[in-house]
Formats: C-alpha cells, sequence, structure tokens
C-alpha cells in the first residue's frame, strides 16, 4: 500500500511540474513577450527614462504579456491593466522571438570588425566607418 501511494504522489508532481512549465512558457503568445515576474516587486515606468508610477507584487503582475516596445536602454513596454507601461528587463522573465537588433558600439581599436572572445557578434549588422 505503501509503494501505491509514493507512485501516486510521483505521478502528481509530474502533473503538477508539466501544467506549471506549460502555461509558464506562453506557447500561446507569438512574438516577444514577458513571461512572468522575476522578482518580489515589479516597478513601472511612464517611460523608457521615465519616473516609477506604479509598483505591483509578483503574483499579481500578469503572466504571458505582449511586448509592444524596446527602447535603447533595453526597457520593455507592456500594457497592464489597459495601460502602458516600461518595466526594467532584470525584474521579469521575457522572451524575444526572431532576430535580435544589433549591438553597435566601438569595439577596441575603433573596429567592428573583431569577433572574438566574449565579443563575438558584437557589431555584426553595424554600419562599418569609412563605408560610403
Amino acid at each position: 500500500m505503501k509503494g501505491i501511494g509514493i507512485c501516486f504522489g510521483a505521478a502528481l508532481i509530474a502533473v503538477s511540474s508539466s501544467a506549471i512549465a506549460s502555461t509558464e512558457d506562453c506557447s500561446t503568445t507569438s512574438g516577444d513577450v514577458v513571461l512572468s515576474a522575476r522578482t518580489p516587486e515589479v516597478d513601472l515606468f511612464d517611460a523608457p527614462t521615465g519616473k516609477k508610477v506604479m509598483t505591483m507584487e509578483q503574483g499579481k503582475f500578469p503572466a504571458c504579456t505582449p511586448i509592444s516596445g524596446r527602447a535603447p536602454n533595453f526597457m520593455l513596454q507592456v500594457n497592464v491593466n489597459g495601460g502602458k507601461y516600461w518595466v526594467p528587463p532584470y525584474m521579469v522573465k521575457y522572451r524575444f522571438s526572431g532576430k535580435l537588433p544589433a549591438v553597435c558600439r566601438n569595439l577596441a581599436m575603433g573596429s567592428n570588425d573583431q569577433k572574438a572572445g566574449a565579443t563575438r557578434g558584437l557589431g555584426e549588422g553595424c554600419p562599418k566607418k569609412g563605408a560610403n
């Protein structure tokens, strides 16, 4: 009888974990999406470099929220409770679809051509210096 209880418990845990995984992956939402809150509280801003207008608890932040915009400072625009807000990316778990924008900045020695070590991919898709 003890063995049946252990098997039932293991099956229940497996079903629960797969249900949690299926809701957290947001497979029904296409495009860029905020999966869930990462921190205990999420700050919402009125603009990418604006002021904080609201703080939401982790449990109240909506899961699978589409991202409607991205700022150069990496802030993410989301629609929460009918309002458009900007969220710092470190406060949420998110998923980008498609190709990410190029990261353009001057690399060592003023070149965007070097792709070695930790900088591999940095500068790809950026305008080349001296190109007409």
